[in-house]
């Protein structure tokens, strides 16, 4: 709360004597303040009165008790005059201007605004012979509103504190007469030899430095020379007018910036293949907060490269970014990597942050130790590919993937996968992986999630839970040509909903989820060391897409898939139960809640790799049905085929495979009519199916 009238009482007499006549002035100058600064409704009005000292008596001037007016714009002051004289002799005392409203009386209460003092020479009495007595213009506790300029044309006189009304600059300045810094209109203002320091809370505010929000200034040397100051550890951008703009800034260590919800940064459109809008490049101990903030470049003018990222963290340590958007890059929003001397980022927290419609990736996370990323919103990622909303992917083996922790991602139509990891370079190195996910959604991209090419072996694990992934464009889940010998995949509690919207044909491609190797792939002996735990797959469309809802595939016929599971499916809706899973390999599959059983009913069955069932039963059938094993490779997994009606069940192998030990000639076949009985079959060479367990009766084919 300030006054927006400044008060002064002076006088043009330095010395006077008894019975000598002297004039004061007192003046009112009307202040025009910042929109910021609060006054009180009809404080540009006044009364004033003047308490005189012992002595003192007035002779004349137009100065009466309650005189007063209203000033505004258009009538910025007033001055009144008070002519008298000491009739007595008086050591010490002052005259008090006060100040009350426009209808002040007696009864009203009157602050005091300026004082007069004055003192006679060595305690003697002020007449006409003493030298040095003086009247001395005294304000205790009154700031005088200035502009930069009348504050370097010494209008502050010797007040102590200053108001600057500057616009982007207004604040407190207080006089400190050990200073030595030199006048930068920001934080010092030089009068002569008096230096005023900005007072302030330790946060600096980029307005004034001359950074401006004006939608067309490129700011980019104001705010490098706020960042290369040591001395400002803090810095605020209050909310532009439209909105702050730079091509590339280079942070340094130790620095907090805050910015004003709802604040726009805009880049300037022209930034070299490499440069970064922010770069962060082996520094430390950088926090970056907003809410509802933005920083976004001009994707249309970067038709080529992939570099132009928003924010690009090097070998940094300990930063934080929370609340800020990153988007229309010609790069990535966010990129995690490393420096020439670290090679890695670490203790990196990235919260509740987005990244829309940047060329090549949402985020990209390149070496990383202990890197957290919570509740951040990836979409439309378009122009060179990976285009993911997140990219995992190291470049080189001295690279680092540990304590990679991704909570509540959000994916949404990018033309790559919502989530793509490519672990490629740390095959057959020393590297171990850790990588958590956790309650991922993605709608609309081209994979929900992908797992691309791995040759060799790899320590550590990949941990997904909980994801949703719908109206993928092609699966939900695409792990391909990945090693055996990999780190292990473990997908928790997915939830895969009307994928395959580009309507793929193939009963493998066209799956929910799809762990395989493409025909023309190079790569591991076997792929696979994916694992599947309690799925949901769904197709509610009228029109059925979903091809398959679980495929294990080598399509290069190199190989089988190894080391996979699939275990206890939840849901499997709106697909062809004939197509739940196809298998070429070994996966260990396990299925208590039923999902993937068949019921012979009115139907015989043939078994191959696109037609697997965990356990065959005839509980609804009417008459004798058989189920036909077509020559699948060994490992194929094993089948459960029950007796659950009084109704034979005949099992006939390929005419190139028999049943051991029961019907070891080739292509005889077994059956049994006997309610309760079950067999186990597992497929352990290239021509014959063993029995594993067998409860009941069974007969061989005579």
């Amino acid at each position: 709360m300030v006054d927006p009238i400044k008060f002064t009482i002076t006088s043009n007499s330095t010395s006077i004597g008894l019975d000598q006549e002297f004039e004061l002035i007192i003046t009112a100058r009307y202040i025009s303040l910042p929109n910021s600064v609060f006054v009180f409704e009809g404080s540009n009005s006044f009364r004033l009165k003047v308490i005189t000292p012992d002595g003192f008596e007035q002779t004349g001037g137009n100065f009466r008790d309650f005189v007063g007016t209203e000033l505004s714009a258009s009538k910025p002051s007033e001055s009144y005059t008070l002519r008298g004289k000491f009739t007595r002799p008086n050591e010490a005392g002052s005259f008090q201007l006060l100040r009350s409203h426009k209808a002040a009386t007696n009864s009203s209460t009157f602050v005091q605004v300026a004082t007069l003092s004055f003192n006679s020479y060595n305690g003697e009495q002020v007449n006409q012979k003493d030298a040095g007595a003086r009247i001395m213009l005294n304000i205790p506790g009154y700031i005088p509103y200035l502009n930069i300029a009348q504050l370097r044309s010494g209008f502050a006189d010797t007040a102590r504190s200053v108001f600057i009304t500057d616009e982007g600059k207004f604040g407190l300045f207080r006089y400190n007469s050990e200073s030595t810094e030199a006048d930068d209109a920001s934080m010092t203002i030089v009068n002569g030899s008096r230096r005023y320091e900005r007072v302030y809370n330790g946060v600096v505010n980029v307005e004034w430095f001359g950074v401006k929000g004006d939608g067309l200034t490129d700011n980019s040397a104001n705010i490098q020379t706020l960042l290369n100051n040591a001395r400002f550890p803090n810095i605020y951008f209050p909310k532009p007018k439209v909105s702050y703009r730079w091509k590339s800034i280079i942070m340094r260590s130790n620095k907090n910036i805050l910015f004003e919800e709802g604040t726009l940064v805009e880049g300037m459109g022209t930034l070299a293949n490499s440069e970064k809008m922010i770069l962060m490049y082996q520094v430390k101990n950088i926090t970056i907060k907003g809410i509802n903030v933005t920083i976004k470049d001009n994707k249309a003018n970067y038709t080529s490269g992939e570099h132009r990222h928003i924010f690009s963290l090097e070998g940094v340590t300990n930063v934080m970014i929370e609340g800020i958007a990153a988007n229309d890059s010609g790069g990535d929003g966010y990129y995690i990597g490393i420096g020439a001397e670290q090679r890695y980022s670490e203790n990196v927290r990235l919260t509740n942050i987005s990244a829309d419609n940047n060329r090549r990736q949402g985020m990209s996370i390149i070496s990383g130790k202990n890197i957290v990323v919570t509740n951040p919103i990836l979409t439309n990622t378009k122009g060179t590919n990976p285009a993911a909303g997140i990219d995992i992917e190291p470049n080189a083996a001295d690279e680092i993937l540990e304590d990679i922790r991704i909570i509540n991602p959000v994916t949404r139509n990018n033309a790559g996968a919502g989530i793509t990891i490519n672990l490629q370079t740390f095959s057959n190195t020393n590297r171990v992986v850790n990588i958590h996910i956790s309650n991922h959604t993605d709608d609309g991209s081209f994979y929900g999630m992908a797992f691309n090419t791995v040759t060799g072996s790899i320590a550590g694990s990949v941990l997904i839970d909980n994801p949703v992934w719908k109206n993928s464009i092609w699966n939900g889940l695409n792990v391909r040509n990945y090693s055996a010998t990999a780190c292990p995949i473990e997908i928790r509690s997915p939830n895969v909903i009307n994928s395959n919207t580009i309507g793929n044909t193939s009963v493998y491609l066209g799956a929910a989820i799809l762990i395989y190797r493409a025909a023309n792939d190079v790569g591991a002996p076997n792929v696979g060391n994916v694992h599947i735990f309690n799925p949901k797959v769904q197709d509610n469309r009228t029109t059925k897409l979903i091809t398959s809802a679980f495929v294990f595939q080598d399509l290069s016929e190199v190989g089988p898939v190894k080391n996979c599971s699939l275990i206890d499916p939840i849901s499997l809706t709106g697909l062809d139960d004939g197509k739940y899973v196809a298998v070429f390999g070994d996966v260990a599959i396990s299925d208590i809640y039923g999902k993937i059983s068949k019921d012979l009913g009115p139907w015989h069955l043939l078994m191959t790799y696109s037609t697997y069932k965990s356990v065959i039963h005839n509980a609804t059938a009417t008459a004798p049905r058989s189920l036909t094993l077509l020559n699948v490779m060994s490992e194929f997994p094993e089948i459960r085929i029950e007796v659950r009606a009084a109704q034979e069940v005949k099992i006939i192998p390929d005419p190139a495979n028999s049943i051991v030990p029961l019907a070891p000639e080739l292509g005889k076949y077994i059956s049994s009519n006997v309610v309760g009985s079950s067999i186990v079959l597992k497929k352990n060479t290239a021509t014959s199916w063993f029995i594993k367990e067998m409860q009941g009766k069974w007969v061989a084919q005579p």
